[in-house]
């Protein structure tokens, strides 16, 4: 049992598992709405295994080459140590698992994830090819895009219109205008969460020269203003949809976590001016709560057009 579980850990840790809540939120709003149209439930059951893996297959492929790119530099003698984040290829630092072992797990993961998208591509038709083909070319690619800047721009793409657009047609064999236009609530927020966490990274980054949407902007409070104007803009989404696009007044209901987006702006600015180790740990859990509740309330929301 013991080596089951030091195995189970060891995977969790490779593949930063923790940051599944943000696949699994973006997963259950079109899985709900699935249902109400009288979709497959199997399928859309089945699907979130299929993203959960493609998920940690991006995340351990991540670090294999940001690791691999650390060592040559090291090598080249430009830099003279690893300088990462908390967590990051931390079971290669620890001798758990070797960089070759990461890409082999990466591989397979990857593997994994392709039989998934072709046994739904053989049950649902070929057309799930729009989704899936840059799906996993944003995957493959996440490694040197989100170098460029890109990152939040891909998480922007994957968790609204590919895992909502991908997850309705599996279940109801269409695709939904109004899906895509619901997921641009949920996909901001997830932008959100991958930002603040740039943000908390944003003096390492500076040090290592790393390029994010954070550092584009030119300076954390400008970044914390961006952080702000991403939830906004979740918010304002629902309200042009309840007020321009015939959604039930049901869809305002995520609205109460405007408190909870309020709070995080308010602690992220007091971060900024007093960073410490604590705090960061924290905060790194902020964002991830405000997409929870919101997804929560928004299936709440869901829930009660369809059945009251």
């Amino acid at each position: 049992m013991a080596v089951s579980n030091n195995v189970f850990m060891t995977f969790f840790t490779a593949t930063r598992a923790y940051s599944l809540p943000i696949s699994i939120m973006s997963w259950f709003v079109p899985f709900l709405l699935g249902i109400f149209s009288g979709g497959n439930v199997y399928y859309g059951l089945v699907s979130l295994f299929g993203i959960i893996v493609l998920h940690l297959a991006t995340n351990i492929f991540d670090d294999a080459i940001d690791y691999t790119r650390e060592k040559k530099l090291i090598d080249l003698k430009i830099k003279n140590k690893f300088n990462f984040q908390a967590g990051k290829c931390a079971c290669i630092f620890d001798g758990i698992l070797s960089l070759k072992q990461y890409y082999m797990i990466s591989f397979v993961l990857f593997l994994f994830s392709l039989l998934f998208a072709f046994a739904f591509m053989y049950l649902c038709g070929l057309k799930l090819l729009f989704v899936i083909i840059p799906c996993i070319f944003i995957c493959l690619l996440y490694p040197v895009l989100g170098c460029l800047g890109l990152g939040e721009v891909l998480v922007s793409i994957v968790f609204s219109p590919l895992i909502y657009s991908g997850v309705y047609y599996v279940m109801t064999g269409v695709y939904s205008y109004d899906i895509l236009l619901l997921s641009i609530s949920t996909g901001l927020l997830a932008v959100a969460v991958l930002h603040n966490h740039m943000l908390l990274d944003f003096r390492f980054d500076l040090t290592n020269r790393k390029i994010t949407l954070c550092r584009l902007v030119g300076s954390e409070k400008k970044a914390l203003v961006l952080l702000g104007i991403f939830i906004i803009l979740s918010y304002l989404n629902l309200v042009f949809l309840v007020f321009f696009k015939d959604f039930s007044f049901w869809y305002l209901l995520p609205l109460i976590t405007i408190f909870q987006a309020v709070n995080l702006i308010k602690v992220m600015y007091n971060y900024i001016g007093s960073p410490n180790s604590e705090n960061f740990l924290n905060n790194f859990k902020l964002p991830q709560n405000l997409l929870t509740s919101f997804t929560i309330l928004l299936c709440i929301a869901i829930v009660a057009d369809k059945c009251i």
